[in-house]
């Protein structure tokens, strides 16, 4: 979770170097703000939770809602819809279009996002994901289920019960474990 400046710096580092993006390079972050649109969208979701842990403060508060505003507009253009403090450090979107994330779900760092995945909430509950995990494009999960650490999760796949074990690749519907990593 986004707290301090140092953390902020910290996240948007992150998503930079998972983005492809060379985040050391003035060069390189401007050419990226002008023709990249979902790192403008990682730059505001990001924004928008460091605003959001600052609201004790009147100019953080009305900085928030100004921010949240923008925020939302923007994943509306794009077709995202990602709760703040969901996702760790390292969020990487290939594609814009379609994605759907819970407000109670959590996702680890380094997380690869690809297109018209939808990861919700059944019964109140949503997945816990952990880190350095690829989801395919379409794939679905939900539930109250935890997926370990270094998951692949193949396109259209639909994840619905735990998968603990980590280094594994997931497919299918039902999802099932194809591939010890």
């Amino acid at each position: 979770m986004i707290r301090t400046k140092k953390d902020y710096d910290y996240f948007l580092s992150q998503d930079a170097k998972y983005m492809g993006i060379d985040n050391k390079s003035f060069k390189s972050l401007v050419k990226a703000h002008f023709t990249n649109p979902r790192w403008r969208f990682l730059k505001k979701l990001r924004r928008t939770e460091y605003y959001d842990s600052q609201k004790s403060f009147f100019i953080y508060k009305f900085l928030y809602y100004l921010s949240f505003y923008n925020y939302k507009q923007y994943g509306l253009k794009l077709g995202f819809s990602i709760p703040l403090h969901v996702v760790g450090p390292g969020l990487s979107l290939p594609h814009y279009g379609t994605l759907v994330i819970s407000k109670l779900a959590v996702i680890g760092k380094n997380a690869r996002i690809h297109i018209c995945v939808n990861i919700g909430e059944s019964n109140g509950a949503a997945p816990i994901i952990g880190d350095n995990v690829y989801i395919g494009p379409g794939a679905k999960i939900f539930g109250t289920i935890k997926l370990g650490n270094n998951v692949q999760i193949g396109a259209n796949a639909v994840v619905n019960k735990s998968f603990d074990e980590d280094n594994i690749v997931l497919a299918g519907v039902p999802a099932r474990i194809v591939k010890r990593l």
